[in-house]
């Protein structure tokens, strides 16, 4: 995107110094760089859930830019809102432009994903995949989908793809992080939460994926590296859900209690965490037993 921008800058500037009409061929380059800097703030405002500004955004861009990228990011939108049925017609309607058909698929697909229609989803991404093989995105919903299913080869083969495709992708690392989580193969999914971290070290996703992986191999002071005290009542229910899966209940108790006292965000994901935790170790409400004193 940046590269774009660089390239219509000294147009511009050519064109003001000389007080000339740009020839129509460089004005059609620089609306066109003018209209994809656009679609990717609303593409960056979406994945950043500032819906708000999604909106925006797309309203400006309506009259100066309408057409079929600008409705796949209304569709989007939509889907990013969990309106999973509009988001599904707006997705529908855009399969038949061949500009956006395999995108479109994508989107629809994971809807009918998020809505609990699995089939559907499963034969939507098999034809976009089919359409452009080198979608990642695609790759990466498919993955999941196996991931719901248990159907870990197919899972591992899909993040494969996707990663072939695109190396460098902190989302599709991410994700088949958690899928080695869910299979226990937690060292890997280590490994894939700090890849994707060296390459978007902002992402929260992965930070917190990797909190828990490391919890889960019972290093319990080594996943609190690098927490924040604004983040660390979210940091302390992440690796108090680890040392729960291992059983180590009093510490769990402990780390979920924290998190409430901390902060009241929490309260809710802790607390139901804290009486699930005391539900299955009923151990917890007995006094914790201490040596005798000699």
């Amino acid at each position: 995107m940046n590269r774009i921008v660089a390239a219509a800058l000294p147009l511009l500037a050519a064109f003001s110094a000389l007080s000339l009409t740009p020839p129509l061929a460089a004005q059609t380059a620089v609306t066109s760089a003018a209209a994809n800097l656009t679609l990717g703030f609303i593409d960056s405002a979406i994945a950043e859930r500032r819906l708000k500004s999604a909106v925006e955004l797309i309203r400006a861009a309506e009259a100066r830019n309408p057409g079929p990228e600008l409705e796949l990011r209304k569709a989007e939108l939509l889907l990013a809102a969990g309106a999973l049925d509009e988001a599904q017609t707006a997705f529908q309607k855009l399969e038949a432009d061949a500009a956006v058909a395999a995108r479109a698929k994508v989107g629809r697909s994971i809807a009918l994903l998020n809505a609990g229609h699995p089939n559907q989803a499963d034969t939507l991404l098999a034809e976009a995949l089919a359409l452009d093989p080198s979608m990642v995105r695609g790759w990466s919903a498919r993955g999941v989908l196996a991931d719901r299913r248990g159907d870990w080869k197919s899972a591992e083969a899909s993040y494969a793809q996707g990663l072939a495709a695109d190396p460098k992708s902190a989302t599709l690392l991410n994700n088949r992080g958690y899928s080695r989580l869910l299979q226990g193969r937690n060292p890997e999914a280590e490994a894939d939460f700090m890849a994707a971290l060296a390459i978007q070290p902002g992402m929260e996703a992965a930070a917190t994926n990797l909190r828990l992986a490391r919890g889960l191999q019972g290093r319990y002071a080594e996943a609190f590296d690098g927490a924040t005290r604004e983040d660390l009542a979210r940091d302390l229910n992440t690796v108090g859900v680890a040392a729960m899966l291992r059983g180590d209940h009093r510490l769990a108790e402990s780390y979920f209690s924290r998190a409430i006292e901390m902060n009241t965000k929490f309260d809710k994901t802790a607390t139901a965490n804290l009486a699930y935790l005391k539900h299955v170790a009923p151990e917890l409400t007995e006094p914790a037993r201490t040596a005798p004193s000699k």
